[in-house]
């Protein structure tokens, strides 16, 4: 039970970083970005927001980490018990 909580927060604190990188680099490219009008030619009307990805992959992206962390704790606790 010890092993499946701490790979359960392992893949809390990854999803996290993940998606806190994503915020903070959209930020950082919005607050830097400067367009150019004279080089643009025709401008469109048209606006397109968010993503086309399935709503499966968080789930399944959750599990695949949680199980890669399982093995990554598993493996340094038995590295550390043989030292």
């Amino acid at each position: 039970m010890k092993l499946f909580l701490q790979s359960i927060a392992f893949s809390i604190a990854i999803h996290i970083l993940y998606f806190l990188g994503t915020l903070v680099t959209g930020f950082i490219n919005t607050r830097n970005y400067t367009p150019d009008f004279e080089t643009a030619g025709s401008l469109t009307s048209e606006v397109a927001f968010g993503t086309t990805a399935s709503p499966l992959i968080l789930p399944v992206t959750f599990i695949c980490v949680a199980v890669i962390g399982g093995a990554l704790i598993t493996l340094f606790r038995r590295k550390s018990a043989v030292y």
